[in-house]
């Protein structure tokens, strides 16, 4: 994919409401989940996943961010071990999903990670897959916990860019949380057990004292 300028970005990330175009159902995200799984067996077996929607560098830049918001660590595997970008990818591509909210996912995104790489090159000189460790956590703590726009710099549409990076990464991050923990390794990594059958042995003495019905 061509690299896009700020003001490219911009127009795409900016013109999609972020909240509808990542919201998903909860029957969406176990059809997005079950096909993660699918990718996963088959990843599994030397067969090399090839996204439907994100091109080859998104694909990377979204391996990337997704094990940055969810690492690797003692307890359980990370994002990308959960097939988080596989569920990503069937999201975008959902046949399910009505057009017009497909279109704005993919709007969403795409404007999102051209922004993130604009953004770097701007600041760094390189993309941010090629961005160092410190460069990538410098931008992502700056728009994950962005408060709110104080100067008076626009874009000549009247946007302010730092606030659509943080809406996009905001976005993409719960996105990326719902892949997770929809997945089994999330669901163990939380010690949800499911429901299981339990006895009941009938009000303690001291209720049925009271209420007078210990005979």
């Amino acid at each position: 994919m061509a690299e896009l300028g700020r003001r490219s970005a911009l127009r795409l990330i900016g013109g999609a409401p972020l909240a509808v175009g990542f919201g998903l159902s909860a029957a969406a995200a176990e059809t997005a989940h079950a096909h993660a799984l699918k990718a996963l067996a088959a990843g599994a077996k030397g067969a090399l996943y090839k996204p439907k929607f994100f091109s080859p560098h998104e694909w990377q830049t979204v391996r990337v961010l997704v094990d940055l918001i969810i690492p690797r660590d003692a307890r359980s595997g990370g994002a990308t071990d959960a097939g988080v970008p596989e569920f990503m990818d069937f999201v975008m591509t959902d046949p399910q999903e009505e057009a017009r909210s497909r279109e704005w996912r993919q709007t969403s995104m795409r404007g999102g990670l051209a922004w993130i790489d604009t953004e770097c090159r701007e600041r760094f000189g390189a993309d941010f897959v090629s961005c160092t460790e410190a460069q990538r956590t410098q931008l992502l703590d700056e728009i994950a916990y962005h408060k709110g726009d104080t100067g008076p710099v626009l874009d000549e549409y009247g946007r302010i860019p730092m606030r659509h990076g943080a809406e996009f990464f905001n976005s993409f991050r719960d996105l990326t949380a719902s892949g997770f923990w929809s997945s089994k390794m999330g669901v163990e990594d939380i010690g949800y057990v499911g429901n299981r059958p339990a006895s009941w042995e009938g009000p303690p003495p001291e209720v049925l004292r009271k209420l007078g019905l210990d005979t």
